[in-house]
């Protein structure tokens, strides 16, 4: 057992390391995006089909915010921050 024990430490010593980093990448976040967009569009088109206001809707509802939280912190925002409304041509 000590000697199998052994062998798999230098198994995980003769393994490559890989830099860490402290904050998510841009091309990950950017993944990480379009999975929860399309997520969030099937999740909507799941509640569509519910009564409101009983389980499964209150778990895709609150599922939904989940979703905005962790995107907003992951782009390095407020949890809460909404994007503001524009005018439909105001953006240019």
């Amino acid at each position: 057992m000590c000697l199998d024990g052994m062998r798999n430490i230098f198994l995980f010593c003769a393994m490559p390391h890989r830099r860490r980093h402290e904050q998510i990448s841009e091309y990950h976040i950017a993944k990480i995006e379009r999975q929860a967009w399309l997520l969030t569009v099937e999740l909507r088109d799941a509640q569509l089909s519910l009564k409101p206001f009983h389980e499964h809707w209150d778990v895709i509802d609150r599922l939904h915010g989940d979703i905005k939280r962790a995107i907003n912190l992951l782009n390095g925002r407020p949890a809460d921050y909404e994007e503001p409304h524009f005018a439909p041509m105001s953006r240019g």
